[in-house]
Formats: structure tokens, sequence, C-alpha cells
């Protein structure tokens, strides 16, 4: 197993005698993939060739992290644009994530990291990271604490679409995830990161910052008033705008007069 003769192909295939990776053999991929400080392309196709086959099995932890830091390793800290996803790199993640036909945790992890390590990504790996999220989460309908913090990280993320501001894109996800995991058993913080987000996202815009204009405002109602229901999430957004905001118009006001906020 730890013959150090061994190419990484037969390595590969020792660990996948059992399909399964173990703690052992996670360290010894390590020792290997990073003795010389790089992960190159062919190395990044290996471990996706081994995160496909022991997809779903039990796995020790230390093959999703050595997986999700090596192959950050090797979008981020190539030559060619260092800390920045370009379009080439973007074509590679989304065919080596989407071609076994899911994606899995790990996967989940590595593109939650990029956004968090990028300097900057391209608008069609923010709207694949998006999507991503949305399939996963809306999958079993309740938000754990795990999903809340990956969320953080994709809406504020520097690798994210609007950075440490909120973009349309960003907010309409966070309402959509809002209608599927309505009256579930949500982790607490979702309705922390969901009112603080969409708040930032009409209040803190170039535009008119500070206030909710009349765009700002129609959006807002036809958000709320989508799945037609307005649920206590929903409510406790619009309270917090109305106690934070210097002008509301109209529309708005009338919405929330009717809900008696």
């Amino acid at each position: 197993m730890s013959d150090p003769t061994n190419s990484l192909e037969e390595l590969a295939a020792e660990i996948l005698k059992d399909g399964v990776i173990d703690a052992k053999e996670a360290a010894v991929l390590r020792e290997r993939l990073f003795a010389d400080g790089q992960i190159d392309r062919q190395e990044a196709d290996l471990l996706f060739r081994l995160n496909d086959a022991v997809s779903g099995k039990a796995n020790d932890p230390a093959w999703q992290n050595l997986f999700v830091q090596a192959i950050a390793k090797h979008v981020l800290g190539d030559e060619k644009s260092p800390g920045v996803v370009d379009d080439e790199e973007v074509d590679y993640l989304k065919s080596k994530i989407q071609g076994d036909g899911k994606v899995d945790d790990a996967e989940r992890a590595l593109l939650v990291q990029i956004v968090r390590k990028a300097k900057s990504t391209t608008e069609g790996f923010q709207t694949f990271v998006l999507s991503v999220m949305k399939t996963a989460i809306l999958a079993d309908g309740v938000i754990d604490a795990a999903e809340v913090e990956q969320l953080r990280t994709v809406v504020y993320g520097a690798g994210g679409a609007g950075g440490a501001t909120v973009d349309r894109a960003e907010a309409e996800l966070l309402f959509e995830l809002n209608n599927g995991t309505s009256g579930k058993p949500n982790h607490a913080s979702w309705t922390e990161l969901f009112v603080e987000a969409i708040t930032k996202h009409t209040l803190e815009d170039e535009a008119s910052p500070g206030e909710v204009d009349d765009d700002e405002g129609a959006w807002l109602v036809r958000q709320v008033e989508g799945d037609s229901q307005i649920d206590e999430n929903e409510r406790a957004l619009l309270a917090n705008i109305k106690a934070q905001a210097k002008r509301l118009p109209t529309n708005l006001q009338e919405k929330m007069a009717a809900l008696g906020i």
C-alpha cells in the first residue's frame, strides 16, 4: 500500500480494492500528491476518479479534506490565473463534478472552498455554484447548520457573485430556498442569514443605499407573495427592513400594513 515505488495509478488501484478510503490511505495520498507542492491536471483527474468511485461510502473525513484542498490548489494555485477561476477551469470543474450525474458532499464542499478562497470567479461558475446549492439543499427540504454556513460562504465569499454584497441572483436563491423549506425544522441560523442577506441586498446597493426604491419594493412584494404564503421568516425580513430603511415605497408600505407589520 505504502510502497514508494508505486505510481499514483497503482496507488489508486490499491486504495479502491475495498472501495473505501481510510485515514492511512488518505495520508499516503496526501504525502505523494503534495511532495512537489503542486497539484497538476493528471493528479486532479485521479482525485476526481477516486471520489466518484468512493462517493457515498464510509470514507474517513481525511479523504474529503484532501480532495477539497488538493483540487482547490489545482484550480487556484496555477501560474496562468493564480487565485482566479477562469473559463477553462470552470469548464473543467463542471465536467468533472457533473461527470457521474450527481454532485456529492465532497464536490459541494470543494465549490464552497473555491468561493471562499478565490479572488474572483466567472459568472458561469457563480451560476453553477448557486444551482448546486439549491439542488442539494432542497433534496431533503430542510436546511441544517452546516448548509447555512456553506450558504453564508457562497453568498458573502469573494468568489461569489456579489462578493461581500448580495446580488439579485443570490437573493432570489435565498427566497427559493425559504419557499422550499418553509415550515420545516430548519436550523435557527437559517432565519438569521435569510433576513440579514436580503436586507443587505435591498439596503446596501449603490443605486439607493439605505432606501427601498420602487424597483426593490416591487421585487420584494413579488418575492414574499411568490409561493402564495408569507411565512415567519418573510415577516421577520419585512420587519427588519422597515426598522432599518430611511424610505419605503408606497406599495411596500401597503403590503407591510396589510400584514400588520
